[in-house]
């Protein structure tokens, strides 16, 4: 009587972790895509800051040589 007690008692452990992997690999597939669309929009929002850092300094750029000709101007008027 008390073997057939210890195999029961062992089954139902092993019946609770197959439920417990059952939900942890569940858990851990929907992190899994979760993180992928964050890793996907985290590399989107990288390159439009890199985009708009490229814009920042092209604009810069144009406003010195703007800043230039106006101080030349100022100069020589």
């Amino acid at each position: 009587m008390v073997k057939l007690e210890k195999f029961e008692n062992l089954e139902r452990r092993v019946d609770q972790l197959v439920k417990q992997f059952s939900v942890l690999k569940r858990e851990k597939d929907e992190i899994t895509s979760v993180l992928e669309v964050k890793s996907g929009e985290n590399k989107e929002t990288k390159n439009r800051l890199e985009k708009f850092s490229r814009e920042r300094h092209l604009i810069r750029s144009k406003l010195d040589v703007l800043i230039d000709k106006l101080e030349s101007m100022e100069r020589t008027g």
